[in-house]
């Protein structure tokens, strides 16, 4: 394999520490001591990529402002494979253990080789606005160096920028600030523990911010929740790439927080890629009251086991969590015993007016729908609530013919005094065949009031 490499692409062997300019390509240099992926090798228009591991996936990052050439390289062969999103329409050209296929410009996707851990190539769009390193409260991580930074704090206009090509490995806090900003192309390594007691840490916790921009970094390995919003306000997350894979890796944690807009993410996780909660999460982390205004859209979810895809629950300690939505996503694999769409409320919470809109699901195993009104261990409320007004409205789903028999789906109320009530599935496809039925989804009901099929 090295050796075609080197007589397909002379100049790969270049040694760069920060970038190199291809005309619509930007090639990210990372330090050598980051590990490389032991599967594939990338290629863009030419120049090596590099190809990094984590645990779960590995993934390749670049900047292009058009079309670009990829040539993927496996250490297998490649029969088989897959461009994923699927509605992407990308068709590779396999030659043995060779993988070939163009791309229009930047956008997520990942390569599935069958019997290999998936690559995420990650296409950033070019970079604007690039901070300067000695900007008024500026915490800057350069490239081509492996920062040990331990547990990072910003506070009121603050921006932590890590990068393209550099790595941090450490966790961030932020408490009762306005105006902060994670910024940068590079990664967020969150695979290490307390050193104190030992314990698992949330790789980005905000706690009762406002104003808060989180966008375009990749994050890895964490030991627990990735990003954290608790009672924020006024929150955008755009470009996020994420690859957990351990227990308790939620994607993004939205608790007890308003007017949130998450947008061309890419998250891979082993726990809910979205989770939309409030509760009590250790003795001093108290994140109670509502959630209201939350958009999901135009994001590429992978959700391995447990936990589900786009969860509402189990935490519940508010009165209302309200006007929730999640639009044009594609769900690439839901492996797992969790469910794509779900919702399970705990709590005292009223949820309604919800709205899952242009969902295209590749795959899932378990359960398909969930919406429960339960009692768990994660619970403190001594009531129960209610769910309402849900609407799930041009969904395609991808059903299997290991599905039947296997993978159900759930409507449930706690009991009459705490129902599920106004389900409406409108132009819901399995195989793009129309659902009017709730046999069709092997759907099981209980204390529900009121389920449509449009």
């Amino acid at each position: 394999m090295g050796s075609q490499a080197n007589r397909l692409h002379p100049n790969h062997h270049r040694k760069h520490f920060l970038m190199d300019t291809l005309s619509s390509l930007v090639a990210y240099r990372h330090p050598p001591a980051q590990p490389r992926s032991a599967f594939f090798q990338v290629w863009v228009n030419g120049e090596m990529i590099d190809a990094l591991h984590a645990e779960k996936a590995d993934f390749a990052v670049f900047e292009c402002s058009g079309s670009v050439d990829v040539l993927v390289i496996a250490t297998s062969e490649a029969s088989g494979t897959a461009i994923r999103p699927l509605s992407t329409g990308i068709t590779p050209l396999v030659d043995n253990r060779s993988v070939r296929f163009q791309i229009d410009g930047p956008r997520h996707l990942c390569l599935d080789i069958p019997d290999l851990k998936p690559l995420f190539i990650y296409a950033n769009a070019p970079e604007v606005d690039r901070p300067s390193p000695n900007a008024p409260g500026m915490h800057f991580y350069a490239a081509g160096r492996i920062h040990e930074a331990g547990e990072i704090t910003l506070r009121d206009g603050e921006t932590l920028y890590i990068e393209a090509g550099a790595v941090v490995r450490g966790s961030v806090r932020c408490s009762h600030s306005d105006r902060v900003s994670i910024l940068g192309r590079g990664i967020l390594d969150g695979g290490y523990y307390d050193y104190d007691t030992g314990d698992r840490v949330r790789s980005i916790v905000f706690d009762h911010c406002t104003r808060i921009r989180v966008n375009d970094i990749v994050m890895i390995e964490p030991t627990s929740w990735m990003l954290v919003f608790g009672c924020c306000r006024d929150v955008r997350v755009d470009g996020l790439k994420q690859i957990g894979s351990c227990m308790s890796s939620d994607g993004i944690d939205v608790c007890a927080s308003r007017d949130v807009v998450i947008e061309n993410c890419c998250l891979r996780n082993d726990d809910d890629n979205i989770a939309i909660k409030a509760g009590s999460f250790e003795k001093i982390t108290h994140w109670h009251g509502d959630v209201d205004n939350v958009l999901v859209r135009k994001c590429v979810f992978l959700n391995g086991r447990p936990g589900n895809v786009m969860e509402i629950g189990y935490e519940l300690r508010a009165d209302r969590v309200s006007n929730i939505t999640f639009e044009d996503i594609d769900v690439i694999y839901a492996h797992g015993e969790g469910a794509v769409f779900s919702i399970h409320n705990g709590d005292r919470a009223v949820v309604e007016n919800v709205l899952w809109d242009n969902i295209r699901v590749e795959h899932y195993w378990d359960k398909l729908v969930d919406f429960r009104v339960v009692h768990s261990r994660y619970n403190r409320d001594p009531e129960r609530g209610s769910i309402r007004n849900v609407r799930l409205r041009n969904i395609h789903v991808a059903h299997s013919f290991f599905n039947p028999g296997c993978s159900i789906s759930l409507i449930s109320g706690y009991s009459r005094g705490s129902p599920v009530r106004q389900i409406v599935f409108e132009d819901f496809f399995l195989n793009e065949k129309k659902v009017y039925t709730p046999d069709e989804i092997e759907l099981h009901t209980r204390n529900v009031e009121e389920i449509r099929f449009l």
